[in-house]
């Protein structure tokens, strides 16, 4: 089976849900768009669903859904409220949210990705991640908060690419590492229900990683439907 693309998502602001989209466009630094903006905390945490030196738990971004519209990035709140990322109401708004001062602030020098510029998941490692937790559906690919979505046939497939390079549309990656998961795997987001035991299924059944991560060779535009090609 030739390895296509089935999905393809953009993050506006890190840790809230993204939108689906048929094309992307992908710059050195990553998807355009992805992940630029950040909800910080007084003490300039991020947002996120883990603690570390960088990130808080802070559990009102899993209620936000972030679009890119044009040149805005429209975030939007539970009860239909829109936000404009940038504007000056945007902050007071997303504190009362949030029920302590936030701002939301574009990436600076630091990029807000994790560990790389690009992820990317295979169909076959979701299903095989669903065998293993819940009612042994797929895992909805928003759990694993992928740019990319490619069908595979074999679990982890995308995993023996690592140390390659793929082309994909006009893109090319070099796949550098398997992606370590973190709680966020399992938290419920806006319409996506909570899988509760998705993170000890990923550490027990494959030493906690899912999907790979990929840093971009040349730049350019990936659509639905593109075909994988390994270098």
């Amino acid at each position: 089976m030739t390895a296509r693309v089935v999905g393809l998502r953009c993050f506006p602001v890190k840790s809230a849900g993204g939108q689906s989209l048929p094309a992307l466009e992908v710059e050195v630094a990553g998807v355009v768009g992805d992940r630029a903006w950040a909800v910080h905390d007084a003490a300039d945490k991020l947002a996120s669903g883990k603690h570390t030196r960088r990130f808080r738990r802070m559990d009102p971004v899993f209620t936000l859904v972030a679009s890119r519209r044009g040149d805005e990035t429209v975030l939007v709140l539970p009860d239909g409220t829109e936000l404009v990322a940038g504007d000056a109401a945007t902050d007071e708004s997303l504190s009362r949210h949030f029920g302590e001062p936030v701002s939301l602030q574009r990436e600076g020098a630091i990029p807000h990705q994790d560990a790389a510029p690009i992820s990317l998941v295979g169909t076959a490692t979701l299903a095989e991640l669903g065998r293993h937790e819940g009612d042994g559906s797929p895992v909805d690919p928003r759990h694993v908060r992928a740019n990319l979505v490619v069908e595979t046939e074999q679990p982890y497939a995308e995993e023996s690419w690592v140390g390659g390079e793929v082309t994909i549309g006009g893109v090319r990656l070099r796949i550098t590492e398997p992606t370590e998961r973190c709680r966020m795997v399992g938290i419920a987001q806006v319409d996506l229900p909570a899988r509760p035991g998705m993170l000890r299924a990923v550490a027990d059944h494959h030493d906690l990683v899912a999907g790979v991560y990929a840093e971009v060779v040349t730049p350019g535009r990936v659509a639905l439907g593109d075909e994988v090609v390994r270098a």
